[in-house]
């Protein structure tokens, strides 16, 4: 392969595209699997299921390669963790439906969505890490 091909490829700005566009379509099937298996429940179970998943799948590439010892391999974070990661979570979204919750009269929903939230994405990133274990 020529040496401006792999320059190409490996740029931070083609990795974090081609990732970023990875994670924005896997968000939008997975956010369709899961609206399509719960129909029109209040609780964001779509954005919750996304938020939840993605800090499992960034726990275990911050696990990985994050402070890998190889120079070479920490770009594979670039790609999965900032850019698939980056354009699979959704915290932007988790914030506009917490507060169209509490707008809407559900205040205890709300609360339950950011609490859950926030506890199941931060077991998940330490189970993750947990489980690829020490380098």
């Amino acid at each position: 392969m020529p040496d401006w091909l792999v320059s190409f490829v490996a740029h931070p700005v083609a990795l974090l595209m081609v990732g970023g566009g990875a994670g924005a379509n896997a968000r939008y099937w997975l956010g369709a699997l899961v609206r399509a298996a719960h129909g029109a429940a209040v609780f964001p179970w779509a954005t919750f299921a996304i938020n939840v998943s993605g800090s499992v799948v960034l726990g275990f590439v911050a696990a990985l390669f994050l402070k890998h010892p190889d120079e070479s391999r920490r770009v594979w974070y670039l790609l999965l963790g900032t850019g698939f990661c980056g354009g699979f979570t959704t915290f932007s979204t988790f914030s506009l439906e917490a507060l169209e919750l509490i707008q809407t009269g559900h205040p205890w929903t709300a609360a339950g969505y950011v609490f859950g939230s926030v506890a199941a994405g931060l077991l998940g990133v330490w189970l993750a890490v947990e489980l690829a274990g020490p380098r």
